[in-house]
């Protein structure tokens, strides 16, 4: 009985599952995903943009779109606002993905209005009709391609410049350029440079540089040079044109971003800084050149036309004055000791000494007297013990000048290394008085200059004096170094003249003061000076140098 029983309970489980399976299986519906039209999420999101690799891809895309069937175009876009404010259309392609060059995505993200450079947020997407995809978001690293613009000088400024306002700030050029505000840790120099209008910069004049910063600051004497320079005469208002040059290098490459500005025009007048006292008459002879074998010693203007001085040095021998370096005008006298000039007249006899010479040519006559003016003292020969330190004629400036090292005591002016004529300060107030009190000074090397025609004296301290020292010239200091001289007709850049100097198969560098603390060499071989510098070779022969220290940053020398 029980065995019928369990038979029985099998059998009705067995129709309930059988049952059970028809039902299901009659409500039982097959579904796919719905398609699609997805932006793919790219491996990498923050997208750096090297200036330097230009044609590079900056990012690839990629979608699916299992809705379309047959050829479709796609939109690619991007926006700055998750939401696609003003979406930008960066491209069209009838393919499933999209690339587009550094160059290309950063002057879009430029022209898009954004202003930073560091992980700025970028929004993509594509569309096909009235089909969008989902978008992704992009950081991105930018550079920048627009130019500074000028700040604080406008195009038609005016300048009026003055000596008398010469060390005086005549403008501060400022610009804006959006990099210097970014978080972006780059180094951009900026030069600031001028020219005369419609000549397209092709000789410009460097006005200055600065790395990292937004201003230069310019004295009038600055300005008043670089317009001088540029081609705008003496004492006459010109148009100077300004740009900037904005300068990013990339470290691993060496490759260069360079951005110039629009350029602005400004009007400036300029003034006399040095004065032009040339003549076309010199003097000639075997005391003074051998007669010609070396260009006739100079006679320069003086405040009345026609009356022209001469400081000369001279041998024992003859002399005659004469024009343009050629016997067609000449004149000659025959007193040796000053009176009437006639044309081709006797040669005049002198002997050796430091003369100034008068020619008035009005009357026809000349003067001549022993003319040297030096400095005395316990500050320099112990009052006479050695010569007396010589000024010489800077005829830039009408003015005696000279570079001289003193020690700690007193001094005095005089002439011909004689006490008959000498000069002291009453007031120390840099007026000379004769026959005055001596002159404090502390050990130093000082521009010393006397200003004859009121008797007016300055004493600028300096740090160096520069000499050219090496196994090219005196076997590394065997001997004294070659010295330069201050050049006086750019009385306000610190520029270091060396003329003909002979030098031998070898190498050579340029230092202070006859002394390896402060010396310069050139590492790159480029014209440019770096302190404790590389030595620089020299083939044997005989060469001027101009060194040229108005920028202390920058020294630079050229050779010729």
């Amino acid at each position: 009985m029980k065995i019928y029983l369990k038979r029985l309970s099998y059998l009705f489980l067995s129709l309930t599952l059988l049952l059970g399976s028809c039902e299901v299986e009659e409500n039982l519906m097959i579904t796919s995903p719905d398609a699609e039209f997805v932006l793919d999420t790219p491996g990498i999101t923050s997208v750096f943009l090297n200036f330097a690799l230009p044609n590079n891809p900056a990012f690839t895309i990629t979608w699916r779109d299992e809705i379309s069937t047959g050829a479709t175009s796609y939109t690619v876009e991007m926006a700055t606002d998750a939401e696609f404010t003003n979406p930008i259309a960066l491209g069209t392609t009838e393919g499933s993905n999209f690339s587009m060059t550094v160059a290309d995505f950063n002057t879009a993200i430029t022209n898009a209005g954004i202003t930073s450079f560091r992980d700025v947020a970028v929004y993509m997407r594509v569309n096909s009709g009235d089909k969008i995809t989902n978008s992704i978001l992009l950081l991105v690293t930018t550079y920048p391609v627009n130019a500074p613009t000028f700040v604080g000088v406008s195009d038609g400024d005016a300048f009026v410049l003055s000596l008398d306002n010469n060390d005086a700030t005549a403008v501060t050029v400022g610009w804006d350029d959006p990099i210097l505000d970014s978080s972006l840790n780059i180094d951009v120099a900026y030069i600031i440079e001028a020219a005369l209008p419609n000549t397209s910069f092709a000789s410009p004049i460097e006005v200055g540089n600065v790395l990292n910063m937004s201003s230069i600051t310019l004295t009038n004497a600055q300005l008043n040079n670089v317009a001088i320079q540029a081609g705008i005469p003496v004492d006459t208002a010109g148009e100077l044109e300004l740009r900037i040059r904005a300068i990013i290098t990339d470290a691993a490459s060496g490759s260069v971003l360079e951005r110039i500005s629009t350029s602005i025009t400004i009007n400036v007048t300029t003034y006399l800084t040095v004065l032009d006292l040339s003549t076309n008459w010199g003097v000639v002879g075997s005391a003074a050149n051998n007669w010609g074998a070396t260009p006739d010693l100079p006679f320069w203007k003086t405040d009345v036309a026609g009356v022209l001085n001469a400081y000369v040095t001279l041998t024992d021998g003859e002399i005659k004055f004469r024009e343009n370096n050629d016997w067609a005008n000449n004149l000659g006298s025959n007193s040796s000791s000053g009176g009437a000039l006639t044309a081709g007249g006797g040669n005049i006899t002198v002997t050796a000494g430091s003369y100034k010479i008068v020619m008035d040519l009005n009357n026809m006559n000349y003067t001549i007297e022993s003319f040297s003016l030096g400095i005395v003292g316990g500050a320099y020969n112990n009052w006479g013990a050695t010569p007396d330190f010589m000024l010489e004629y800077d005829e830039y400036s009408d003015v005696f000048r000279g570079i001289v090292t003193l020690i700690d005591g007193e001094m005095k002016f005089r002439m011909n290394n004689d006490w008959g004529t000498n000069w002291g300060d009453d007031g120390a107030d840099g007026s000379l008085e004769a026959g005055g009190a001596n002159i404090q000074v502390s050990a130093g090397i000082y521009i010393a200059t006397v200003n004859m025609n009121d008797l007016s004296y300055t004493l600028e301290p300096i740090d160096y004096v520069w000499g050219l020292v090496g196994g090219a010239y005196n076997n590394w200091g065997a001997t004294p170094d070659a010295q330069f001289a201050r050049d006086w007709s750019r009385p306000f850049d610190d520029i270091w003249i060396l003329n003909d100097v002979t030098l031998i198969d070898g190498e050579y560098k340029f230092r202070a003061n006859n002394d390896w603390g402060v010396n310069y060499g050139d590492d790159g071989a480029d014209g440019t000076l770096e302190a404790g510098g590389a030595n620089i070779q020299a083939t044997a022969g005989t060469y001027s140098f101009v060194l040229d220290f108005s920028d202390p940053a920058n020294p630079v020398y050229t050779i010729n």
